[in-house]
């Protein structure tokens, strides 16, 4: 019996690669390939699909992307299993997927070999998690600890929700009457708790928990910058 396979990543030469790898395998058949949720979405809606392989950060798309097209996913086609490619690289968001009963995360730093392994997994309804993914998920602290996200105040959660939105430290400060250094300081607070290192972790962050939608990022501020 063919495993039936969907598989949607933003970076051409990703899915060409995919493709490359999965393509002499004689039980894994790819039904289609997607550049966006959009076209991801169509093709589950029109095809027989057994495994959707999705990259967690594709901005383009009338889905989003991120956690919240995760749980779309699950809404609208339970009968697909989940499986989450991705280059994201902190812990707290990697948890965050497995939270919401996506137990099959393989890191695009892994060989990829993992992938045909992973996939079979996803449909026999078994976690996988790629050696990289199993590094990055020991680095938290374990079940009966504090979750740094709990320790967020209402006013870190804030900054952060308006800074992935685009809003410099100096535009936030003067929205809600407060200086600049104070919302620095509570920026660099809420992104030592969560254990982000770089500007461009906090968008990551925001889109993969829902503090805002993928639309609502712009990309050219998904970079570093000033803290």
């Amino acid at each position: 019996m063919n495993i039936r396979v969907v598989i949607a990543d933003d970076h051409p030469v990703l899915l060409a690669g995919m493709e490359h790898m999965l393509a002499p395998v004689a039980d894994i058949q790819i039904v289609g390939l997607a550049a966006d949720s959009t076209a991801m979405v169509d093709l589950l809606a029109s095809q027989q699909v057994d495994v959707v392989v999705a990259d967690f950060s594709m901005p383009q798309g009338r889905y989003g992307d991120g956690i919240a097209l995760l749980r779309f996913l699950a809404r609208r086609f339970p009968q697909v299993r989940r499986l989450v490619l991705t280059g994201v690289e902190n812990p707290w968001v990697l948890r965050s997927i497995l939270e919401i009963d996506v137990d099959v995360i393989v890191s695009k730093t892994d060989p990829h070999l993992h992938l045909e392994h992973a996939i079979r997994c996803a449909v026999a309804g078994q976690p996988f998690l790629s050696p990289v993914i199993q590094r990055l998920l020991e680095q938290l602290p374990a079940s009966g600890d504090a979750d740094a996200q709990g320790t967020l105040t209402k006013r870190e959660s804030e900054v952060l929700r308006m800074f992935a939105e685009g809003l410099s430290v100096a535009e936030i400060g003067e929205r809600v009457g407060r200086s600049r250094k104070t919302i620095s300081t509570q920026k660099m607070s809420a992104m030592r708790k969560l254990g982000l290192a770089r500007d461009g972790d906090i968008f990551r962050y925001a889109i993969s928990t829902g503090l805002v939608q993928a639309s609502q990022v712009s990309r050219s501020n998904a970079g570093d910058g000033d803290a």
